[in-house]
């Protein structure tokens, strides 16, 4: 923030500061300072340019004591009516959108409200182009029903399909025709359905592992006789899905050139799963990109080249793995296509620029960090109406650099080869220690400190000066006499 200040006394002006000005030079001072040094000395020159001037050259700037001064109905602007057009509060009034943060498609439609392209969308019960042509068949097949049942006599016809009134309100509030809310609802139960059946799917890369807590059986087998009796509590083992800490590359060999993935295994472990296995399985080999949106993104991974094909290594669809660290931002980001939440696939699209309205709706799991060109080439390409490419874009293979599901085995196997080697070396050591006690210290002739000083002292004391080695001494030969003439059978002689 910007102070300022007299320039004799140094002191900030504040809204208490009485301020004054000479008119004859335009310079500034607290009215202290010409009060100090111009009025009481009468000394009538400017304090910085030593000018001449007189007491009518003062010019009240500020001055707190007078409070005719702090009316807002005397100021000359308010009395007049002057006003400043402020350039931003103006483009405000211009856009209604300025300085919101919303999507291109959503400033589209505020833009073509009101126009007569937007009154037509409205008859048509809006939704775009795709919406309306299925409308348009949905229009045609019940007429040709409607025909058909006309045409046949003698035969009742079949009542109308009835709608719930949920339904029939939700059509009401939005404005709807009845089957376009009954088909709202059935997707959202479609949705809480496709999420329920994710969450029941077996992981491909688990293992077992032995869990705290037992099986129970035997406390089941004490207190019911339904059981069989167990008298042995067994480990629990329970199923652990393998989550890599590494990331994943692939490169993706298409007509148009290679494309490097980066897959974040670390962060959506199931998804990258999903794609690698696909890769390594030759899933996506021959595959076209059947849908490209220019400055948008472009799709594929389904086998049937229609947007509505493709299944996952589970065979169903798999929950979404939604984070906060990867989102729709950035041109070359790789995501999941999926038809409402939880119903992931095969199919991905990569981002020709950012999409932040696709966040947390699909599940971003890699990057492009090579061959941007050949993405560019693939925008390049013409498409028709329906967004599909004129110029097959096809993957010819796809070739796996890193995968790190498969890492865990090897390094699994690793440890356990050396757990095992080592258990061997210690099993060496304690057999060659009980079978041979001297060996390591028979050959050394210091008898420092440490484990075995004693063997080495008395192995030393049993040497005899004459060269008999290991002669027996009399007194032991009498200890042993003595020792072997008590012999314990039974308590008959007692």
């Amino acid at each position: 923030m910007v102070k300022f200040q007299c320039p004799v006394l140094n002191k900030v002006f504040t809204e208490f500061t009485h301020i004054v000005a000479v008119k004859t030079t335009g310079n500034v001072f607290c009215y202290e300072a010409i009060q100090e040094l111009n009025i009481k000395p009468k000394n009538w020159k400017e304090l910085l340019t030593d000018e001449p001037f007189t007491r009518n050259d003062l010019v009240t700037i500020q001055n707190p004591n007078v409070l005719d001064s702090k009316v807002l109905g005397e100021f000359d602007h308010v009395k007049k009516g002057l006003k400043l057009e402020d350039e931003e509060l103006q483009r405000m009034k211009d856009d209604p959108t300025y300085n919101i943060n919303i999507s291109g498609d959503l400033k589209q439609m505020i833009k073509e409200l009101g126009t007569e392209k937007g009154k037509e969308a409205f008859l048509q019960g809006g939704g775009g182009q795709k919406a309306q042509k299925e409308r348009a068949a949905a229009l045609a097949a019940i007429l040709a029903r409607k025909e058909k049942d006309d045409s046949k006599s003698g035969k009742e016809l079949k009542p109308h399909q009835t709608f719930s009134i949920v339904d029939a309100a939700s059509a009401s509030v939005h404005g709807r025709s009845a089957a376009a809310a009954k088909a709202a609802s059935a997707e959202k139960t479609a949705a809480r359905i496709a999420m329920h059946m994710a969450g029941d799917r077996a992981p491909v890369n688990a293992k077992l592992v032995k869990s705290r807590y037992t099986t129970g059986a035997a406390s089941r087998s004490f207190t019911s006789t339904a059981y069989d009796p167990v008298t042995k509590n067994e480990y629990e083992y329970v199923k652990v899905e393998r989550n890599p800490k590494k990331k994943g590359y692939v490169q993706l060999h298409t007509t148009h050139g290679d494309l490097n993935l980066e897959l974040h295994c670390d962060i959506t472990p199931r998804t990258c799963e999903n794609f690698l296995t696909q890769c390594e399985n030759s899933y996506y080999n021959g595959l076209i990109f059947h849908r490209s949106i220019k400055n948008f993104m472009i799709q594929g991974g389904d086998p049937t080249g229609t947007g509505s094909g493709g299944e996952s290594i589970w065979g169903k669809p798999f929950k979404d793995e939604l984070n906060s660290k990867l989102l729709h931002s950035g041109r070359g980001v790789v995501s999941m296509a999926n038809s409402g939440p939880h119903t992931n696939g095969s199919q991905f699209f990569i981002l020709y620029k950012s999409a932040p309205h696709l966040n947390f709706k699909h599940t971003v799991f890699g990057m492009v960090v090579g061959g941007l060109t050949t993405l560019s080439a693939m925008e390049k390409v013409p498409v028709d109406d329906d967004d599909r490419p004129l110029e097959e874009i096809k993957i010819l293979r796809v070739s796996v650099f890193v995968n790190p599901y498969t890492e865990p085995d090897e390094e699994e196997e690793k440890a356990k080869e050396e757990e095992e080697k080592k258990k061997d070396e210690d099993y060496d050591k304690v057999g060659s220690w009980y079978s041979n006690p001297g060996t390591g210290v028979a050959g050394s002739t210091s008898t420092g400190g440490g484990v075995g000083k004693y063997l080495k002292a008395r192995t030393a004391g049993s040497v005899d000066v004459t060269g008999n080695a290991g002669a027996p001494d009399d007194s032991s030969k009498k200890r042993k006499a003595t020792a072997s003439s008590v012999e314990f059978k039974d308590f008959s002689g007692w």
